[in-house]
């Protein structure tokens, strides 16, 4: 970039991209769509990979590979599957590069690390960055990952891919065979070539779908980050024919189970309406998205207040419950808590809607108190206030 360029971003790097867009324009030392296109990368990237936008050099492609790309913590949650189950780290190859935010975390590890795009800007872009990033390990082809894999005589450790989730009208896909490249076609090749093959999959895709369309599923890792489920990982290993393992991930809360534990285990319901004391337990989104309600109260000895209700009490904490806890201050009818005033309202399995709710009982969101709207063991439609742990 030309010196009057980098002092451009450099001066509006904070600023609004499109309020700017109509204040720059072209001239002999300034590329005005270079200089927004750097803006608007190195503020997306600096809730992503802050490293990234710390540095001058990087540079950015157009706004989708941006908001298509992982996070640091995604990435690096991938980086640590591949440090659990792999002995060797001598060959990987990532499929669709992208971006290369996580190529650039995962490949850390390998001797060699093939990066295959089949835009050849972005791929050109991904080169530069390596090389301001000082990253010499990694091998830049710009083709198609697909073609590489299946003509390749090499092996690798791992090989990654996230085919992308949109069809040819744009519109959003969910199901392994709509997404492009379709897996179903080419898996068992990635299998014969890797020793672990990692899929990366929608947060709305159904675990069940995966399990009876992908072969030698030895985990599927479910990741969120702020209680936002962010993507499924599916790991492939060539051999495994064993049940695969559910894991879920939400920044430093982990949890694991097999879905046939599961389906097998007794539900414990909690046969009361005597709650004040207690604590309640609510899930992080990546076990709500998991399904594992059932198997919870075994594994952490808690109790469900309903079958359809998924939130669980006991009558001491448990700081290591996979979700938000809270101290049970009363519960009653709703009628009972009008005029509360501020509170946060969340409602699980109940009849009204909150904004409804919220209208009837005159309540405005802020606060410390906590508020569930939700259905008891016998049925009866309750709220509960808590405060949290």
């Amino acid at each position: 970039m030309t010196e009057a360029e980098s002092k451009l971003i450099e001066q509006y790097a904070d600023s609004d991209v499109n309020a700017l867009a109509l204040k720059l324009r072209d001239s002999d030392n300034v590329d005005s769509k270079f200089v927004l296109r750097q803006i608007a990368g190195i503020q997306v990237m600096r809730r992503k990979m802050p490293q990234w936008a710390s540095n001058p050099d990087v540079q950015y492609p157009d706004h989708l590979p941006l908001e298509q790309c992982s996070s640091f913590f995604t990435a690096n949650y991938k980086k640590e599957i591949g440090e659990r189950l792999l002995t060797t780290f001598d060959k990987s190859a990532d499929l669709t590069g992208g971006f290369g935010v996580d190529f650039f975390v995962m490949s850390e590890n390998f001797s060699h690390a093939i990066y295959a795009e089949r835009n050849t800007n972005l791929c050109d872009v991904v080169r530069h960055n390596f090389e301001v990033l000082h990253r010499s390990n990694a091998e830049f082809l710009n083709s198609d990952g697909v073609d590489f894999i299946k003509n390749t005589s090499e092996h690798f450790n791992l090989v990654f891919i996230d085919p992308a989730r949109r069809n040819s009208a744009g519109k959003k896909t969910v199901r392994i065979e709509d997404c492009e490249p379709d897996i179903l076609l080419f898996q068992d090749i990635m299998i014969k070539k890797a020793d672990v093959v990692m899929i990366k999959l929608s947060p709305m895709i159904d675990i069940v779908d995966i399990v009876a369309k992908l072969h030698n599923v030895s985990g599927i890792h479910l990741v969120a980050t702020a209680n936002e489920c962010k993507e499924v990982l599916v790991v492939l290993q060539n051999g495994y024919n064993s049940e695969p393992r559910i894991f879920t991930i939400n920044d430093n809360q982990r949890y694991s189970f097999i879905l046939s534990n599961e389906r097998d285990c007794d539900i414990n319901l909690y046969q009361s309406t005597n709650l004040s004391g207690k604590y309640l337990f609510e899930p992080n989104a990546a076990v709500m998205k998991s399904g594992s309600f059932k198997i919870l109260t075994k594994d952490y000895n808690v109790s469900k207040l309903h079958v359809s209700s998924h939130l669980y009490i006991a009558d001491h904490d448990i700081k290591d419950f996979p979700g938000r806890r809270f101290k049970i201050e009363r519960a009653g009818q709703p009628k009972e808590f009008s005029g509360i005033g501020k509170a946060n309202l969340a409602v699980r399995n109940f009849p009204e809607k909150a904004e409804i709710l919220k209208k009837k009982l005159k309540i405005s969101d802020g606060g410390d108190i906590f508020l569930f709207a939700t259905t008891l063991y016998n049925g009866s439609k309750v709220l509960i206030q808590c405060c949290k742990v």
